[in-house]
């Protein structure tokens, strides 16, 4: 049970003590301060600054970002189970989770002896073309297609179909993309 235990605890937070985790560590202080201090008089540089120390950390990118807000939060659980698409856009304070270990402390609660962590660790996709809106939540598991709008302070779980407008908490479809942009008058070929 101790070395479960332990085995957890330096899964999610690395010993502060190894070299490579204090590296780490200010690398991301120096980085998240160097994107919220450009991306006031340039928005676009604090989306390229995001891009490379995101992808150096592992999050999977097809392609580059249209927008990265320097608000936004990625779950540092394991950044390779992030995958962002092609020109996606992702608004201030979007949360984008990859772990859930409710249960596990739900279970303290109750008495329950647990060997190992009762969780999920799950992958988050964003297809291509999508834009997420401000202060939306993405859950462990979720899958957005591409060309997808999610409104904001949506909570997204499951799957998202592509060409979806997607809102609400919990979140479902309201709309075709397709559909959105015929009313609008662009695109009329769509």
């Amino acid at each position: 049970m101790a070395t479960s235990k332990t085995s957890y605890r330096l899964f999610l937070r690395p010993s502060p003590r190894t070299p490579m985790a204090k590296a780490r560590k200010i690398e991301k202080v120096l980085c998240f301060a160097l994107v919220k201090a450009v991306s006031n008089f340039r928005p676009r540089w604090g989306t390229q600054i995001q891009f490379f120390f995101y992808r150096r950390w592992g999050v999977r990118f097809n392609g580059r970002p249209n927008y990265l807000s320097s608000r936004i939060w990625l779950d540092g659980t394991d950044y390779s189970l992030i995958h962002i698409g092609n020109e996606v856009t992702i608004s201030s304070y979007v949360r984008i989770l990859t772990h859930d270990w409710a249960l596990h402390t739900v279970a303290k609660a109750f008495g329950i002896p647990q060997p190992t962590p009762l969780g999920k660790i799950l992958p988050v996709r964003i297809g291509d073309y999508t834009f997420i809106g401000t202060g939306t939540i993405l859950m462990p598991g979720c899958d957005i297609g591409k060309a997808c709008i999610v409104a904001a302070g949506t909570v997204v779980r499951g799957k998202v179909p592509d060409f979806s407008i997607y809102g609400g908490s919990p979140g479902r479809i309201l709309g075709d993309t397709r559909e959105y942009m015929r009313r609008q008058g662009i695109g009329q070929e769509l």
